[in-house]
């Protein structure tokens, strides 16, 4: 009866705090456009970075706050290269709050989701048993990066491969989306074609995997 009653607070804490994250990121939400983001950087200028790198890190709890975007936004105010470290810093923290966060709010539930739905059930035996191939296909794949770690958290993944799957991706997403940022203002220039080239290029890829999928079942 203890355990029982026990978990039902445990689920209403829970619910709790999701709506007050909820509540936080919609009143809020302007805090975070890009604009205001700009202006922040001109008037703090030196402890700019560390805000950003806070701000990349609470991400997942704070649920509309997009990755690409802030990553766009950090080649714009930093440069490729500073924009880059913030970006990975942020994102490595980031990472593991929604990871735990997600483990947290709805592992228990999830799994028994899963429990009594077939199709549930293959799609997180085939996260569990591809670990860090089918993290590093999500993520290169243009998966919206707290989506992956949410879905994660909620499988039976173990969380070192989880991690370091998406640190790999990490690096060369945050240098491709900062450095298109970088360049966003000369969009005539070489580099801010080749980066929307490849944007558009990574976000093709589990499209064109599907067609190529469906052409082998028809062969």
């Amino acid at each position: 009866m203890k355990k029982i009653k026990h978990i039902k607070v445990a689920t209403l804490i829970k619910c709790a705090v999701v709506m007050i994250l909820l509540c936080v990121g919609i009143k809020y939400y302007g805090v975070f456009d890009p604009d205001t983001i700009v202006g922040f950087v001109n008037k703090y200028g030196v402890i700019a970075p560390v805000c950003f790198i806070l701000v990349c890190s609470f991400r997942p709890v704070l649920f509309f706050v997009p990755t690409m975007g802030l990553s766009i936004v950090a080649g714009v105010l930093f440069g490729p290269v500073w924009g880059t470290v913030y970006v990975v810093i942020g994102g490595a923290f980031s990472t593991c709050v929604g990871f735990y966060f997600a483990r947290w709010i709805g592992k228990d539930a999830v799994q028994r989701f899963y429990g009594s739905c077939k199709s549930a059930q293959k799609l997180d035996d085939w996260l569990r048993l591809q670990n860090r191939t089918a993290i590093l296909s999500m993520r290169f794949f243009n998966i919206p990066w707290d989506l992956v770690s949410y879905w994660a958290g909620c499988s039976k993944i173990k969380f070192k491969d989880f991690y370091l799957a998406s640190l790999v991706a990490l690096i060369p997403m945050s240098f491709l989306y900062t450095y298109f940022g970088s360049r966003i203002f000369s969009p005539h220039s070489r580099g801010f074609k080749i980066s929307l080239v490849l944007m558009f290029a990574l976000g093709m890829i589990p499209f064109i995997r599907k067609k190529l999928q469906n052409q082998k079942t028809t062969i």
